[in-house]
């Protein structure tokens, strides 16, 4: 494909008033292919058919509600499916990380974004994806893999985008910068699509300007020495979310290849899926090298196995360690956006 055309001055003004930014028809159709076929090809359900579209509709039976320890091939939700093995696959880095690339050094600065790292490759494959996986616990180097949601029958004429939306919205709680979503085949409105919340990405920020030292201000807990569990902890004050009630969100609906660009704390959540097909994103997280290293040197050594995400942590009742001391505070200034690039911090700084 073409290279990218650069994000505009006027683009880069509304990802810092909205947090996020959707830009269409950016994947290569190819590769969007061939992560369809990528994804089918870790399909361990005994329900789930890709050339039986019945078996999409209703759900998971419960039976079949099942993760792998490690949290590679996750179906644990009712109406959804996360496949993580693909996270290094040389195919996935060049569909989504590597061709968005540039407006990540737009947005954070030239030469200061951490880059990916293929670990799978045809004349070196990884199918269980997991010599990264895990290390730095989610996302940074691989993407988080590909994230599905399952069709379900529409029983309210007229339901609620906004209040489903509200129920499950929150923040990530590991320190990135930003977060890239693409999707890898249509999706239409109301088709589940992640919903983001306008200007959210500034609320905790505003309730604590300290967050803005997001490597300091995330506590990590390093690899569990037995299971290799490791995570984030993201403090937030009481009542933040409430603010969400006067937030209309919006619903990242588009076609095969289409990508959204969002802000790290920005508030999001998935939306129940009344469309006849599976919802299909891929997602990779893009952090900044200063912060990448305050957050992980010396606090973070990769255990013998992956590190699971935090609802397959949840389910098999796996402890985490104690959290590591916060690094050294950052040398960059208070604000929100003062480890940003310089557009961004002019357009910030023109905005407010």
């Amino acid at each position: 494909m073409d290279i990218l055309e650069a994000l505009t001055a006027d683009e880069i003004r509304r990802f810092v008033r909205d947090g996020f930014l959707v830009k269409r028809r950016v994947l290569d159709p190819a590769l969007c292919a061939a992560a369809r076929d990528r994804l089918w090809a870790g399909n361990t359900s005994s329900h789930l058919r890709r050339d039986d579209p019945s078996t999409w509709l209703g759900g998971l039976p419960e039976s079949d509600r099942q993760s792998t320890p490690d949290g590679m091939n996750d179906r644990t939700g009712d109406h959804g499916w996360r496949l993580r093995e693909l996270s290094g696959d040389e195919q996935m880095i060049d569909l989504l990380p590597r061709r968005v690339f540039p407006w990540f050094e737009q947005l954070l600065g030239e030469g200061e974004v951490v880059t990916p790292e293929v670990t799978s490759t045809v004349a070196d494959p990884d199918p269980r994806g997991s010599r990264l996986r895990g290390w730095p616990v989610w996302g940074g180097k691989e993407l988080r893999g590909a994230y599905c949601v399952l069709p379900k029958e529409r029983k309210n004429p007229s339901p609620s985008l906004a209040d489903a939306a509200r129920k499950g919205a929150h923040i990530d709680p590991e320190p990135m910068h930003m977060v890239v979503s693409g999707y890898i085949d249509m999706v239409p409105k109301s088709g589940g699509g992640i919903a983001l919340f306008p200007g959210s990405h500034r609320l905790l920020y505003e309730a604590e300007p300290s967050s803005a030292d997001i490597a300091c201000y995330t506590a990590l807990h390093p690899p569990h020495p037995d299971s290799g569990v490791a995570a984030f902890e993201l403090p937030k004050p009481p009542g933040l979310k409430d603010a969400l009630a006067d937030i209309e969100p919006v619903e990242f609906h588009g076609d095969e290849g289409d990508v959204v660009l969002w802000h790290g704390r920005m508030y999001h959540s998935a939306t129940p899926n009344y469309s006849p097909q599976i919802r299909q994103m891929i997602l990779y997280d893009a952090y900044k090298k200063s912060v990448y290293e305050r957050a992980y040197a010396g606090r973070y050594v990769r255990g013998r196995q992956a590190s699971p995400p935090p609802n397959v942590r949840n389910e098999y009742g796996l402890e985490l360690g104690p959290a590591a001391p916060p690094p050294e505070p950052r040398v960059e200034g208070p604000g929100l956006w003062d480890d940003w690039s310089e557009v961004v911090r002019n357009a910030a700084s023109t905005s407010s």
